[in-house]
This record gives structure tokens, sequence and C-alpha cells, in this order.
């Protein structure tokens, strides 16, 4: 045990100080970089919900507007064409 000297001890506090530091910052900056791609998805998130509401409402009204004209047309004595429009099942319950 005579490697087991004040001196290497001291320097092997160093080492690992140096090593905890060293990952210590690189997580701080990874945090950082995380914190800020957080934020932006966030912006993002809200901006597509609006996007995605006004769509909602554009489709509903598309829609009503699609069954009018087909009142209208049978009103008038006409077979109105059937609705190629299909919802799928995941916009279904939005709509």
């Amino acid at each position: 045990m005579d490697w087991l000297t004040p001196e290497f001890v001291q320097a092997l506090g160093v080492a690992t100080a140096g090593i905890i530091g060293a990952a210590t910052a690189w997580q701080s900056r990874r945090i950082k970089q995380l914190t800020e791609r957080v934020a932006t998805l966030e912006a993002q998130m809200v901006e597509e919900r609006g996007k995605f509401r006004s769509a909602v409402r554009v489709i509903r009204s598309l829609l009503r507007f699609i069954d009018d004209l087909s009142d209208t047309m049978r009103r008038a004595g006409q077979d109105a064409p059937p609705n190629p429009v299909v919802i799928p099942p995941e916009l279904a319950e939005e709509i």
C-alpha cells in the first residue's frame, strides 16, 4: 500500500471532482437545451391546437352546407349525389 500516499489520494480526488464537474456541466447544458425544446414544442402545440379547432369549425360548416344542399335538391325533386366525405374515426368525436 505504498502507492496510497496523500499526494495520490489528493490527485485522485481532484480527478474525480473534475470528472463529476464535467458531467454536471454537460448535464446542465443538456437540461437547458431540453427546457428550450419543451418551451418551443409547447408553443407549437398551442398554435397547432388553434389550427385544429379552426379546421374543425370549417369541417362542421362544410358538413352543414352539404346537408343543406342535399335537402334543397330533395325538395326540388332531384336526387342528391352521395356524400364522398368520410370522417376518420379519430376525428368523429371532435366533429
